[in-house]
């Protein structure tokens, strides 16, 4: 049946009338472009600021923690008597004290400001790390491995806390993304300047593994000072932003989920986000990647020297597969943030992750076993960032975040114990029985993976349906 038009009763406008409202609508139109090409504008300013200097220092900051997997082949498992569990202690005992200052991490940003707190984190862990290079016994080792671990702890949270306050949702994690892999490509060149400074042996009286510690840790300490004098603060006390700018990012923040930027925390306010079972749920999931990222950044090195390669070759080949997850993971990121998704993506990785495993343990052939350590690092280092965005999309509010963020980044250190611990020297070179709890971790992140979308999705449909008000903001859907 053809359907039915009623006629409209609105008067016929004149010739005049219909040219004002169409130079109107034009002007309109004129002025929505105008305005979201000075919002594009604004938002590479803000990825100037602030994304360079956060993608260095998280490359100086994973090769002053993990390069001590490069020192261990170029000499100082003998010259320290690393046998047994020895250097498993020495990975693990970093994560006590780097656990415990995450946790206030974003209330001390938010009160100091980020160039001072990131400025004094680096001086002091870059000294630490160049310690490291002139220790002569164990006991030193674990000892300045403890007092690292207090000093970076509080990095990632402040970082990743950045990012979520200057950008909206479906921009964060391909900036996430960059900011990860830009530092695990940086780092991952770590084993080919290992090897570089490792050739330094005997300058200076020092064994070439010295060398390892201690130039990193140079660079680290006077990167300190441009990060002082041009890396950007918080929207609200960031110099460069003209007041209208400021006011774009405010407004820009809170039409994209309701957000002030004066949304101060109180202790009230803290227990109440600490009692939502979904923000547990979300922080917990990093455990599992960041578990597998810590194994492969260890033991990469271990399992190739374990396949045959000397130890020039052991350190260069730990390279590429971080340059190749480099690539997934920002592609990924630019993709999920223009879907709008985010589990399928963990999914997909940590699958690829337990294929890579199973290839690395069971592979019959070196070429076999290779492609699994691209597939675990690739796999790996690419649900991290992803991870990361689906926490901060799914939590409402500056307030909560600073909760929700150090909870989700100490997750993620539990998970860097367990990937220091579960790969034990004794295994050496087949590390069956890490295999085997990786492969397990993997299996119980997908389930929860898909358990909380499952919740977010009939949640949103509840919304849609029957008009339920999602994290008390009318048109608020989460993030599947």
């Amino acid at each position: 049946m053809a359907k039915e038009f009623k006629r409209s009763t609105t008067p016929t406008k004149t010739v005049e009338e219909s040219s004002v409202d169409h130079i109107e609508l034009r002007d309109i139109q004129d002025e929505s472009r105008d305005s979201t090409r000075d919002e594009k504008l604004l938002v590479r300013r803000i990825d100037r600021q602030l994304l360079p200097w956060l993608c260095l220092l998280y490359a100086l900051s994973l090769i002053d923690r993990t390069n001590i997997s490069s020192a261990k082949v170029a000499g100082m498992a003998e010259d320290l008597n690393l046998v047994g569990n020895r250097y498993s202690v020495a990975l693990v005992v970093f994560f006590g004290p780097y656990l415990i200052s995450e946790l206030p991490s974003n209330f001390i940003v938010r009160r100091v400001g980020t160039r001072y707190y990131l400025s004094f984190l680096i001086v002091s862990w870059g000294t630490i790390a160049m310690c490291m290079g002139f220790v002569t016994q164990y006991s030193q080792l674990v000892g300045l491995r403890l007092i690292l671990g207090l000093f970076e702890g509080g990095f990632n949270p402040a970082c990743i806390y950045l990012i979520s306050s200057w950008y909206k949702r479906y921009e964060t994690q391909q900036r996430l993304s960059l900011w990860y892999m830009s530092g695990s490509v940086i780092s991952g060149f770590n084993g080919i300047i290992s090897y570089g400074l490792s050739t330094l042996e005997g300058l200076g009286g020092r064994r070439g593994w010295n060398w390892i510690f201690i130039i990193p840790g140079a660079i680290t300490v006077f990167l300190a000072i441009p990060i002082f004098l041009f890396l950007s603060d918080f929207p609200e006390k960031a110099s460069w932003l003209s007041a209208s700018d400021l006011h774009v990012v405010q407004e820009r923040l809170r039409e994209d989920r309701g957000e002030q930027l004066d949304d101060k925390i109180t202790f009230r306010k803290a227990l109440k986000d600490l009692r939502d079972w979904k923000v547990w749920v979300l922080a917990s999931l990093l455990f599992f990647p960041t578990a597998g990222s810590y194994t492969m950044a260890f033991f990469t090195p271990s399992i190739l020297a374990g396949l045959g390669y000397n130890v020039a070759l052991s350190q260069i080949l730990v390279t590429p597969p971080y340059l190749a997850a480099a690539i997934f993971a920002i592609a990924a990121g630019i993709i999920s943030d223009r879907v709008h998704t985010r589990s399928p993506f963990i999914v997909g990785f940590m699958l690829l992750t337990c294929v890579g495993m199973i290839m690395i343990g069971w592979g019959n052939s070196t070429a076999c076993k290779m492609v699994g350590i691209y597939f675990a690092v690739i796999g790996n280092n690419c649900a991290i960032p992803t991870v990361l965005a689906f926490l901060s999309n799914n939590i409402v509010g500056s307030s909560k975040r600073q909760i929700a963020v150090p909870l989700q980044t100490s997750m993620g250190a539990i998970g860097g114990v367990f990937g220091s611990l579960v790969f034990r020297e004794q295994d050496y070179p087949g590390y069956r029985p890490g295999l085997y709890a990786s492969i397990v971790c993997l299996v119980v992140c997908i389930l929860i993976t898909l358990f909380i979308t499952a919740f977010f999705h009939r949640e949103n449909q509840a919304a849609d349906k029957k008009g339920k008000v999602l994290e008390g903001l009318e048109g608020y859907r989460y993030t599947l």
